[in-house]
C-alpha cells in the first residue's frame, strides 16, 4: 500500500468538475466510460473527493431537462450526503478570489466556476481534477479524464 501512495500520491484528494458529474450522469456521454472506471477507482482506493457548490450547480444546469432531471436532484442530494465527498461552499472570499483569478486572465477563456475550482486547488492543495477541461492543464493541474486510472 506505501508503493501505491508513493506513486499516486498526488492523486489521494482529488476535485469533481462538472465534466465529471455529466458523464457520470449520462450514458452517452464521451467520457462516461472513463468517468466510470474512474468512480470504480476511487472507491476501490478510499480516495476523498472535493468538489465545488458552484461545480454542482453548473452540473444541475447542463442536466435540467425533463429526463434527466429527477436522476441529477437525487445525485445532488447524494454528493452532499456522501461522507467521502466534501463540497466547498460558496465563500464571499473564495468568490473574490475566484472573480480576480477571472479578471487577471484575459488571455484564457477560464470560466469563473473554473476559476474557482483552481482556487480552491490552490487552498486545499489539489494537484489533479476529474475532467477533460484542458483549462486545468493550462492552470498546471491534472485533468484525469483525459487519463486511465491506475490498475
Amino acid at each position: 500500500m506505501a508503493r501505491r501512495k508513493s506513486l499516486t500520491r498526488d492523486l489521494d484528494v482529488l476535485l469533481a468538475d462538472t465534466v465529471f458529474w455529466v458523464a457520470m450522469t449520462w450514458r452517452d456521454d464521451q467520457h462516461h466510460q472513463r468517468a466510470m472506471a474512474w468512480d470504480k477507482w476511487l472507491n476501490r482506493e478510499g480516495v476523498r473527493v472535493v468538489t465545488t457548490e458552484a461545480v454542482l450547480w453548473e452540473w444541475l444546469n447542463a442536466v435540467a431537462d425533463p429526463e434527466t432531471r429527477v436522476i441529477a436532484a437525487a445525485g445532488y442530494r447524494e454528493v452532499h450526503e456522501e461522507l467521502g465527498i466534501t463540497v466547498v461552499p460558496f465563500r464571499q472570499r473564495r468568490n473574490a478570489e475566484a472573480f480576480e483569478l477571472y479578471a487577471a486572465r484575459r488571455d484564457k477563456a477560464w470560466s469563473l466556476t473554473d476559476c474557482l475550482s483552481f482556487v480552491v486547488m490552490g487552498e486545499m492543495d489539489i494537484a489533479a481534477a476529474l475532467t477533460s477541461d484542458r483549462h486545468f492543464l493550462q492552470a498546471g493541474f491534472r485533468a484525469l479524464l483525459l487519463e486511465d486510472p491506475p490498475q
